[in-house]
């Protein structure tokens, strides 16, 4: 086996050990959160993973599939979100798209390094199997991970505009005053051309939000 395969291999077990604690055993283990990592002594050679192994969000899509009727607008199933991970201290950092549901507390499988897909599966008394979902481009790995026949686009966006989102509860593209108030008032008013609401260029210029 070359270096770099055996590299490769090393980076996938990683993962499974970032992502999925437990995951050597796929029946009976506990459902992963988002993040979490499991304790490890901290010394000269120990895996420090709170620290260091598990990196910073490198990008965010919104997943969407066409709508049931071929005038309906796409419909959201979910997101992904892609994170830098690191085998060693300083090291060569590897990608992992963590896919979520709607509610994106709730991971509902990832896509490691190696393009091998992983889809959770909910089991009895809370436990959480494992699934391999196969190999295959992002896009149809997130479709194989939703278990969906439609065809899955991912459409990058950024966590602030996920903000303007969720504040827009009328779904206008517009925060008008009672949206704003979930802001609160230490932010100013970022309502520049003082029509009485907020569109996505004026939150967005706004500094302090």
């Amino acid at each position: 086996m070359s270096f770099r395969r055996k590299s490769c291999a090393l980076a996938a077990l990683v993962v499974l050990a970032l992502v999925v604690p437990g995951c050597a055993s796929r029946r009976g283990s506990r459902a992963p959160s988002p993040g979490s990592t499991d304790a490890a002594p901290v010394g000269e050679l120990s895996l420090d993973r709170g620290a260091w192994l598990v990196g910073t969000s490198q990008g965010i899509w919104t997943v969407q599939v066409p709508g049931d009727a071929p005038s309906s607008p796409p419909r959201r199933l979910g997101y992904v979100v892609a994170r830098a991970h690191r085998e060693v201290r300083g090291g060569p950092s590897f990608t992992v798209y963590e896919v979520y549901g709607l509610d994106r507390s709730e991971q509902v499988g990832f896509v490691d390094s190696l393009g091998n897909a992983k889809r959770f599966e909910p089991r009895r008394n809370g436990h959480i199997e494992v699934v391999d979902a196969g190999n295959s481009t992002l896009e149809l790995s997130v479709q194989a991970i939703f278990q969906t026949m439609k065809p899955v686009t991912l459409d990058a966006t950024t966590e602030r505009r996920l903000a303007f989102e969720a504040l827009d509860v009328n779904h206008d593209g517009m925060l008008d005053r009672t949206e704003m108030q979930g802001i609160g008032s230490a932010y100013g008013n970022p309502d520049t051309n003082r029509d009485g609401k907020v569109d996505w260029s004026e939150f967005d210029a706004a500094e302090r939000l």
